[in-house]
């Protein structure tokens, strides 16, 4: 993937749809390359509904910072949205990708090149992606076997399952879901005193907001920010 922007994600995803086998279903296909159980048709429309948001989001990031090179995604967002409009999820792959032809990756691989420009994203690896995840996993585990108050762990344990959902979905939606899902976990402890107190006087809370703090780190560097956002570290230091 060439950076955390919309137009390379889609790129990436496309990239590998390209070479999987026309003869096999649509639905099949979508299970394989967004990482959808057998059987979870919910998850997989709420994910294929992500992917389909991607064009879009591309072509306002484009007309927002580089208006004079709108003509750049013409071609590809149309044979993409003629793909997605098209196709027959219980019939061949074919039905989607007959429309995605070699001009469309050409030009949806230059307006990913265009938009890294202007930023300087990088991407996180599997290994730091499962590594992450594993780490919230585990403080998961522990929140749910942990004897906090009911109603504390039911808040806790609905944020980091927010988190584990953006990590899961971060080749399609990126790294700011993450963030903005670890800013949720830090920044309810400003409107709620027994979670408050729960994040910074318990052994399980301290152990929450180090992982966090360095999860926000590390994807943080990934959006290319030098920093976390000063109000960021705020929330984290009133935590600590």
């Amino acid at each position: 993937m060439i950076g955390d922007n919309p137009a390379a994600r889609l790129l990436a995803i496309l990239e590998l749809g390209i070479k999987q086998d026309q003869k096999i279903s649509c639905r099949e296909i979508w299970r394989t390359l967004l990482n959808v159980e057998n059987g979870n048709d919910a998850l997989l429309m709420s994910r294929l509904g992500k992917l389909m948001e991607l064009p879009e989001q591309a072509i306002q990031i484009i007309k927002r910072d580089l208006p004079n090179q709108k003509d750049t995604y013409k071609h590809w967002s149309a044979q993409v949205h003629k793909a997605f409009s098209e196709q027959n999820l219980n019939g061949p792959w074919q039905t989607f990708r007959a429309h995605i032809d070699g001009h469309t990756l050409v030009y949806l691989r230059l307006t990913a090149d265009l938009m890294q420009t202007k930023s300087s994203t990088s991407i996180l690896t599997n290994e730091n992606i499962q590594e992450l995840k594993s780490k919230v996993d585990q403080l998961l585990s522990e929140v749910l076997a942990g004897d906090l108050e009911h109603e504390i762990k039911q808040y806790i344990a609905r944020y980091l399952q927010k988190i584990l959902i953006s990590i899961d979905e971060y080749r399609i939606s990126g790294a700011l879901p993450i963030i903005e899902s670890v800013e949720g976990a830090f920044g309810h402890a400003f409107f709620d005193e027994n979670y408050r107190q729960t994040m910074t006087e318990t052994e399980i809370g301290t152990k929450i907001v180090s992982v966090l703090s360095a999860l926000a780190s590390a994807v943080t560097v990934a959006l290319g920010a030098p920093q976390l956002p000063q109000a960021f570290q705020l929330l984290i230091e009133r935590l600590k």
